[in-house]
């Protein structure tokens, strides 16, 4: 079976500069920074970690990376804010938490000026337990 390929390149004088376009309305290279957030814990909790946000003209692309280190909590509540939120954080944001003591679907987000963890699936920490927040995604203006 032969394939015409004449239907797919008739008309495409302008194919590579089209190309182009489309590339240069994405992002404009020469437009670029780096923006490096800490998350600073709160309550008593520990750890440390960065949001960074890597701004390409119009596309930003967003690491998120933290570690939290629990406080002794004797009563845990469904949701405990472990670090403030950062302006311009999303709300809409929903990360997954991991941790090698709580195997539980514990869930990270930010809202109000807080940044919280929810559903730890026990009803108290031992200090020093970890939590770790990892993520990347791409936001478009």
């Amino acid at each position: 079976m032969a394939i015409n390929f004449e239907p797919i390149f008739s008309g495409m004088q302008n194919g590579p500069e089209k190309i182009k376009e489309n590339f240069d309305k994405l992002a404009n290279v020469q437009d670029w920074n780096v923006t490096k957030v800490t998350i600073t814990p709160a309550n008593g909790w520990g750890g440390n970690g960065t949001w960074i946000k890597i701004r390409l003209g119009n596309i930003t692309i967003n690491v998120f990376d933290v570690s939290f280190i629990s406080p002794k909590l004797d009563s845990v509540p469904y949701s405990v804010q472990v670090a403030a939120q950062p302006s311009g954080f999303p709300s809409w944001r929903r990360i997954g938490v991991f941790s090698n003591e709580h195997a539980g679907d514990m869930v990270f987000f930010a809202d109000q000026g807080k940044m919280n963890i929810t559903n730890f699936g026990s009803t108290s920490l031992t200090s020093g337990q970890h939590f770790d927040v990892h993520d990347v995604w791409i936001e478009v203006a």
